[in-house]
């Protein structure tokens, strides 16, 4: 400030001399007429000068006295030695002062507003945050804002950001990756074929550890001890562990049964402590069925990578925004959308539906929701049956043989709550599409056969109703759906979530909140799911056979000639739950006169999603099904028992209860 004030000192003189020898040589020299009025404006001017000098130095006397307000003079130097900056600003925001740390980086802002020249700072003026981070012109600032004072303090951590990176970037990452059934497999296989495993495969996850500047060493020669560090770890997870999808696709195309198991043990530098976690991470992945990633952070839970989702990812809302926009550009482009669900369509199914078709007919497309009228649930289909007048008005419903005539190479398939062609009533169709969208919430397994073009399948949600509802959120036209439509959405989440009792996080409550804003009626909603007697009648003969095989589990099998709705088999599972001490509840009947189906349900103790799947069902944590054909009720009853026994043996003694 000093320097500028002497340099328009200089300036005034500079001028003011020369304004006098002009007017004395226009005078004097050339005898020019009036020229004793231009004395008269140099005179002028010079008292206009001197009264400009003298307001500048009161300003920066005054500044330089509220200056002395924030800081004591003896403080000056500590500041400057800290690497603080400070700038001071008027009641418009507007840089009245910036101190020396700021001159000696050729800053200058004096005059401007702080929100234009560091955007970021907003926050601090609206009280959103108590500070804030910046950088500018390689520097990286923390600013924090003086109570009651117009100050900003800038606290140069660019040393400190790099430190502290290079801190996280380089922490210890210990892995293992095992082959699972390569021993079985090499074992009698002849050399060739051997041969050819280890340089399509083994050499594969090779290559796979030196992109990632993994130091590797084979331990057994199924098996691979990998150290990293963390940057490098992070960039294999952004790219969602690939190697997973390689060596399977690579081991299909060999017609071999060969898998990765890997597992990740990270955030201490007790290399005893990564020991234990690695191997301990490793023996859960191979319980969990192989061909899967286990990660470990010191003191947080288990995450599980599997397909190209986490199995306990949190979805975050800049996902699901960019989730919708990637849906709304693969709709915009196709000619045709056809919805398919599941079979034995449900209320989440059907909700999830008719969400995806407001949003595919908010951008003009054609929509067409198909539907096997001999594979939906019958509350379902009695609802439809009630409400069908107003649903025609909005959507359109066809059969499977309708849509394929429809179809054309640039139809769009969109499969809701479901991601294999076995459970799709869809499967002729799938089979001639070119572009085909999976929105589910249930796991994805290793043999899901359906060849996506885009995937969202997000395994911490209650429902696909609860990922079509945020979905709808972020469409660019706002859509109003009907009270009937939301309420069939509502009722698919009560059904998903027993009525919020299980499977019920934060946002699904949110997206409940948003079907309420959107006219759902809950009363509405239970209704539709209400029992008649003779249905009551039949959910409590399930529940009458139901016997207890362990302490805390219950198996009900019912074989006669009955024809039971899966969504009896799910109440009756739940109800039986509600007995004291029981922590997992099996209940097997027919479905049809050539399925048995098991409906399980867990309160969160005992995996039933595991059992199901070692008899190759699926589902969730705490709620799983099977269905098979060409069986008997009395064979799964036996095979469920085996599997049980063998969960408990196998897999219980090493899961822990934060993993679910």
């Amino acid at each position: 400030m000093k320097d500028q004030l002497e340099k328009i000192k200089v300036n005034a003189v500079i001028l003011f001399t020369a304004e006098i020898v002009i007017a004395l040589i226009l005078e004097f020299g050339f005898r020019v007429r009036y020229a004793s009025f231009i004395l008269l404006f140099v005179v002028v001017d010079a008292l206009f000068l001197a009264f400009v000098m003298h307001s500048y130095s009161e300003d920066e006397a005054i500044r330089k006295y509220e200056i002395k307000e924030i800081v004591s003079e003896n403080m000056a130097d500590a500041i400057q030695f800290g690497d603080v900056g400070i700038v001071t600003y008027n009641q418009e925001y507007m840089i009245t002062w910036m101190s020396d740390l700021f001159i000696q980086r050729e800053v200058n802002y004096v005059g401007e507003k702080v929100t234009m020249w560091l955007p970021d700072i907003n926050q601090l003026f609206k009280n959103e945050v108590d500070e804030v981070t910046v950088e500018f012109e390689g520097y990286r600032y923390l600013v924090t804002r003086l109570n009651g004072e117009q100050v900003l303090f800038f606290k140069d951590i660019t040393d400190f950001s790099i430190l502290q990176k290079n801190y996280h970037d380089e922490q210890v990452v210990v892995g293992m990756i095992h082959m699972d059934n390569y021993s079985d497999v090499v074992q009698y296989e002849d050399e060739q074929k051997i041969a050819l495993i280890n340089t399509n495969l083994r050499q594969k996850v090779l290559d796979w550890c030196v992109k990632y500047h993994m130091f590797v060493r084979r331990v057994r020669s199924d098996r691979f001890l990998v150290v990293l560090n963390e940057s490098d770890y992070e960039q294999a997870v952004a790219n969602h562990f690939s190697i997973l999808y390689e060596i399977r696709k690579e081991a299909q195309n060999m017609d071999v049964a060969i898998t990765l198991s890997m597992a990740f043990a990270r955030g201490t530098s007790d290399y005893l402590e990564l020991d234990k976690m690695v191997n301990e991470l490793l023996e859960f992945a191979q319980n969990r069925g192989g061909d899967q990633v286990a990660t470990r952070k010191y003191g947080e839970d288990v995450k599980v990578f599997g397909g190209s989702s986490e199995a306990q990812e949190k979805r975050s809302r800049v996902r699901v925004r960019v989730m919708a926009k990637t849906i709304h550009d693969m709709i915009e482009s196709s000619s045709r959308v056809f919805i398919i669900g599941h079979k034995d369509m449900d209320f989440d199914c059907m909700g999830a539906a008719l969400g995806m078709s407001r949003i595919a007919s908010s951008i003009q497309k054609e929509v067409y929701i198909v539907l096997d009228e001999k594979s939906i649930e019958r509350k379902l289909e009695q609802t439809l049956y009630r409400i069908n007048q107003t649903l025609v008005e909005y959507h359109t419903f066809i059969p499977v043989d309708e849509a394929l005539s429809l179809m054309d190479k640039d139809s769009l398939i969109i499969a809701v709550d479901h991601h294999s062609v076995g459970l799709s009533i869809g499967e002729k169709l799938l089979e001639h599409s070119k572009q085909t969208m999976i929105v589910d919430h249930h796991r994805r397994r290793s043999d899901d056969n359906i060849n996506a073009t885009m995937v969202y399948v997000e395994t911490s949600a209650s429902s696909t109703t609860e990922l079509v509802t945020e979905l709808l959120q972020y469409q660019p036209e706002k859509l109003e759906l009907t009270s009937e439509e939301v309420n069939v959405m509502f009722a698919g989440m009560l059904v998903d979530t027993n009525h919020f009792r299980t499977r019920s996080g934060s946002r699904t409550f949110e997206a409940a909140a948003q079907l309420r804003k959107m006219g759902a009626d809950p009363m509405v909603a239970d209704d539709m799911l209400k029992d008649t007697y003779k249905e009551f009648e039949m959910r409590t003969q399930l529940v009458s056979y139901s016997e207890e095989i362990y302490d805390d589990i219950v198996v009900s099998a019912i074989d006669n000639d009955h024809v039971y709705n899966r969504t009896l088999l799910s109440k009756a599972a739940e109800y039986l739950l509600q007995i004291q001490n029981i922590e997992a509840s099996f209940v097997i009947a027919k479905v049809d006169q050539e399925t048995v189906a098991i409906s399980a349900r867990s309160n969160g103790e005992i995996n039933v999603q595991l059992i199901m799947e070692k008899m190759n069902g699926g589902g969730h944590f705490t709620a799983a099904a099977l269905q098979r054909k060409q069986t008997t009720v009395e064979e799964i009853k036996e095979e469920l028992l085996d599997t049980i026994d063998s969960y408990f043996k196998e897999v219980k003694e090493h899961e822990s209860n934060l993993v679910k």
